[in-house]
């Protein structure tokens, strides 16, 4: 009797332990892009419309485009989201940083470095390791495929101008979009959509 009594207790500590494991390492849904998200602002709209096809140029930060300059976009949400994967559709950038803003208001100091892109492929996706609740996102451009030829065009300009061959291209995005992970809450909807959308495809199959 006693070695059924421990048999069944390892059994029931064995069930709760594979239960916590599975939900420990289960798979984390993505939730839509944030980016598409109502009221969401960007200083390149046309990053953030929801079709490859639009081209936008990034903001150069400084009003002198040169040497010390970078261009980049601002991504402004309505509201704070934990953003763990950004995926960038470009057209000509290959390095780009991705900081994301401590609080709403803006000051230089505000933002925070999470990541260095030094070889971007099309499109590049960002892991975001360590998220946490942010409503603005900036990616600024450290180098484009369209520098060199921007360079040399500055330089039959401005023949003997030292920044001549320094100067940098601006960036073009097709689209940068922002995810983080599903609530519980929004996987049950889901999961309650998906099932009358069953039930009902299963009603006309019938009729």
């Amino acid at each position: 009797m006693l070695f059924r009594t421990i048999c069944a207790f390892s059994l029931f500590c064995l069930s709760i332990m594979l239960m916590s494991c599975g939900a420990l390492f289960s798979v984390q849904e993505w939730s839509e892009n944030y980016a598409l998200m109502d009221g969401t602002q960007s200083t390149t709209p046309q990053a953030i419309d929801g079709n490859l096809n639009t081209i936008g140029d990034a903001v150069f930060a400084g009003e002198v485009i040169g040497m010390s300059s970078a261009s980049e976009v601002v991504i402004t949400l309505p509201e704070k989201k934990k953003i763990r994967r950004i995926v960038v559709h470009s057209e000509n950038v290959v390095e780009f940083d991705v900081f994301v803003a401590k609080e709403s208001h803006t000051t230089e100091r505000n933002w925070t470095l999470i990541k260095e892109i030094k070889k971007a492929p099309n499109p590049t996706t960002v892991s975001v390791l360590t998220p946490y609740p942010t409503d603005r996102v900036r990616l600024r451009v450290r180098r484009t495929s369209d520098d060199a030829s921007t360079s040399r065009e500055f330089g039959a300009r401005n023949v003997g101008y030292i920044q001549a061959s320094n100067r940098r291209a601006v960036g073009k995005f097709r689209e940068i979009e922002l995810y983080g992970y599903k609530t519980s809450e929004q996987v049950a909807v889901d999961d309650t959509t998906d099932k009358r959308e069953e039930e009902l495809d299963d009603l006309l199959n019938l009729e």
